[in-house]
């Protein structure tokens, strides 16, 4: 699978943005019916970290990644909202509601953010990589929340899988990944240096993400990569 890192104007960016307002809708969908539903301060779901700070994290990002783009393309940064700073370890503990209300209101940020670029192609590094990593934290963590990983779109996954050199490139060093549709996950030794890891899209995510249970491993298993918390 190619890089995708070099494909930066617009038409390159259109099936990520695509992607991601898809699954951004179903994120608020989902915060609204399923999360109001679950304790989000209950058994840890990744780590030693909750469903709430999961949601935090997801609210934080969203807020920086807004005001990047905002900055980026020569908009106005409006000053922090006071009552939506609450970091990571801060902010879990609060009631769902607020929870609930913090990413939904962070998420609307970002998205009207990336409504307002025009060319995609004039952004430099990371601010044009930001649509490709929302994306990338929304599938994982959304998996973390209890989404199955065959909820997940082929398609949507194949995307993150090619930009996963880019976001990942200390861990993947030496590993080539090959998205091939609706074959379990192998890897294959090509030299001394160099170990070639081929499967579905969604199953090469769950793995390169450190979420196993998400990966049918079989046949010759791929080398071990440490779980990474937060995307």
């Amino acid at each position: 699978m190619t890089d995708a890192s070099d494909g930066s104007g617009d038409a390159q960016m259109a099936p990520v943005l695509e992607a991601l307002e898809r699954e951004t809708s179903s994120l608020l969908d989902a915060v609204l019916d399923e999360f109001l539903e679950i304790d989000l301060q209950g058994q840890p779901v990744i780590g030693d970290f909750t469903g709430g700070h999961v949601l935090t994290h997801l609210a934080r990002d969203a807020d920086q990644m807004a005001d990047d783009l905002l900055a980026a393309t020569g908009r106005e940064v409006p000053p922090p909202d006071a009552d939506r700073q609450w970091s990571v370890d801060y902010g879990a503990d609060r009631p769902g509601a607020v929870l609930i209300d913090d990413v939904t209101r962070s998420s609307e940020r970002l998205r009207d953010a990336l409504q307002g670029v025009d060319d995609w192609s004039s952004l430099s590094t990371p601010a044009r990589d930001i649509p490709a990593r929302r994306l990338t934290q929304l599938l994982v963590h959304r998996a973390d929340l209890g989404r199955p990983w065959e909820a997940v779109r082929e398609g949507d996954a194949a995307l993150v899988v090619s930009w996963l050199p880019v976001f990942m490139p200390a861990e993947l060093v030496g590993i080539r990944l090959v998205a091939e549709a609706d074959e379990p996950l192998v890897s294959e030794r090509t030299d001394e240096s160099s170990t070639v890891v081929r499967g579905d899209s969604r199953s090469l995510l769950a793995w390169v993400s450190g979420r196993r249970s998400g990966a049918a491993e079989t046949g010759s298993g791929p080398p071990g990569i440490d779980e990474r918390i937060w995307f």
